[in-house]
């Protein structure tokens, strides 16, 4: 009986190992994103609390992080660099988007 519940919970251990979890980015999240067209508040619906604002709000920046899924935005308080990219939105006196860009994070050594 103890080796058939051995077997039983290495089995479950075994396959629990092999599962992954599922993709939760959106391959769509920045779509909506067109320099000249876009509003900081276009921006602030789509993608919530930014993780930094500069320069009065001209500047503001999101950290993400990618999957099979997609994008994903990580939160304002997300401790460190754990994000692959940040978004980097600038607006012009009106609010409108002159210009956006996805950058690189660079991997810190661990």
């Amino acid at each position: 009986m103890i080796s058939r519940t051995f077997l039983l919970v290495a089995l479950v251990a075994a396959l629990a190992g092999c599962a992954s979890t599922p993709p939760i980015g959106k391959k769509d999240l920045l779509t909506f994103l067109h320099d000249g067209k876009t509003t900081r508040e276009d921006v602030m619906l789509h993608l919530a609390e930014p993780s930094a604002i500069f320069e009065g709000g001209r500047i503001i920046t999101y950290r993400l992080d990618e999957d099979e899924g997609g994008y994903t935005i990580a939160g304002a308080r997300t401790q460190g660099w754990c994000c692959k990219y940040s978004l980097v939105l600038s607006f012009d006196e009106k609010g409108v988007l002159r210009r956006h860009s996805l950058v690189r994070v660079k991997e810190l050594l661990q």
